[in-house]
């Protein structure tokens, strides 16, 4: 195969001989974003046949420079953002333990005081399961307010 050895530009950034086609998809790949470069990842490794191993490995012959840009796309692996969460409390403040089971009283559909009293008092527990990520996170910080150890997972 033939490789066009080009230089466009002065070589700025170190890049002399470098074709305008490749500078063109550097531009491109450094404009990414975070999802997007998972994204990439994702469809050259179904392109070129590579698993989960790590692409400096898996090419031995390729050049100093080429193994460098592929272990930089390869640290960013696809993002798969996680649409739904469980919200736990972990402790309770007890000189604010009587706000806090009103405002879970309010916070959670069906809960009654007594339902919400017997939660605060069974900490650690899952106080709410598969919420949307909005959700989840108003519950965390309604419940942090009221002097609560809330996590989402």
């Amino acid at each position: 195969a033939v490789v066009s050895t080009q230089s466009t530009g002065d070589g700025e950034d170190g890049e002399i001989g470098v074709s305008e086609n490749v500078r063109s998809i550097a531009d491109q790949i450094c404009n990414l974003t975070l999802m997007e470069t998972g994204q990439l990842t994702k469809v050259l490794k179904s392109r070129l046949g590579i698993g989960d191993i790590a692409i400096g490995a898996a090419a031995p012959a390729a050049s100093a420079s080429a193994a460098a840009e592929a272990e930089v796309v390869e640290e960013a692996p696809p993002v798969e953002e996680k649409k739904e969460f469980n919200v736990k409390l972990i402790s309770v403040d007890a000189s604010k333990k009587i706000k806090l089971i009103k405002a879970i009283k309010e916070s959670v559909p069906g809960f009654n005081l007594v339902a919400a009293k017997k939660l605060v008092e069974s900490a650690p527990c899952t106080v709410r399961e598969n919420v949307p990520k909005a959700d989840a996170e108003k519950l965390q910080a309604a419940l942090t307010e009221f002097g609560a150890e809330v996590i989402m997972d």
